[in-house]
């Protein structure tokens, strides 16, 4: 990384149940363009409504994010569990969300590095960082910002290498396997051909923490997503669909990796997002 930095932890103590971060504001996602598909799950933006400031759980996805706000230009390292920001009202934030698995090679960093942090973006592109900074700071709208980021990352796309097979490997068995072991590097291991102990050291690379944390947060947006499709579904089927043992299982899961109850964050999702 260029430069020394001073990382800030994401995670903060609250009293307050927290909102969904997708559910308060307006957030819209819209798909990266063209080369960029392969790499970037989506750019997006997030108006935060006018209104005091209140806690947001911002749901751990196995993703990092290239951000900007007014307050500057950086990068939102992995999760392990739900990030707590408390934002301002009225702030605007752009983003870019790389897909798992591939920011690391667009940062030249481990992931392990920066796992539930913050960090400007100048600490690992430097001068390239500062510019881009201040070209998003003078842009006329959210949109156009939008575009200025995709471009800078599309401009650095001929210099980076592709994640390692037998971490593209591990995330698509991990993605195609809801049932996976309760310790699955060693199935990983025998799926891809690498020793438990190499795939070990590339996840946290690549992913910011090993193999189980990442099922983890994989079976979580499972759920997720099957609360937005099927609304009317008991918690228990929603449970084994996602993949976990039972209704008890996710309850625990989720308010360790949320903070929320099951219930809370099917609520949640059944709110129309404009309105929170």
């Amino acid at each position: 990384m260029d430069g020394a930095f001073e990382p800030v932890t994401r995670t903060r103590p609250t009293l307050a149940k927290p909102t969904l971060a997708k559910q308060r504001g307006i957030y819209r996602e819209r798909a990266a363009p063209g080369a960029l598909g392969a790499h970037v799950e989506c750019l997006w933006s997030h108006q935060m409504p006018d209104a005091p400031p209140a806690p947001m759980a911002v749901v751990p996805d196995g993703c990092v994010d290239i951000l900007w706000s007014d307050r500057g230009l950086v990068v939102a390292g992995p999760d392990r569990v739900a990030a707590l920001p408390v934002i301002a009202g009225g702030a605007n934030i752009v983003g870019l969300r790389f897909r798992p698995g591939v920011a690391a090679s667009f940062l030249r960093t481990s992931l392990s590095e920066i796992t539930g942090q913050i960090v400007s973006l100048d600490a690992f592109w430097g001068k390239d960082g500062r510019e881009l900074d201040a070209r998003l700071q003078d842009a006329p709208d959210t949109a156009r910002r939008a575009d200025i980021l995709a471009d800078a990352v599309l401009r650095r796309l001929p210099a980076v290498s592709p994640p390692p097979g037998d971490v593209a490997a591990a995330l698509a068995y991990l993605l195609q396997s809801p049932d996976s072991p309760d310790n699955p590097i060693r199935a990983l291991a025998t799926a891809t051909g690498t020793s438990e102990r190499t795939l070990r050291r590339r996840c946290h690379e690549h992913f910011g923490y090993g193999a189980k944390t990442l099922d983890r947060i994989l079976r979580l947006q499972r759920f997720l997503g099957a609360c937005q499709r099927e609304p009317s579904a008991t918690l228990g089927l929603l449970a084994l669909d996602a993949g976990y043992a039972d209704q008890a299982h996710l309850s625990r899961e989720a308010r360790e990796l949320t903070s929320l109850s099951p219930a809370e964050i099917r609520r949640q999702l059944s709110v129309d997002r404009q309105a929170a």
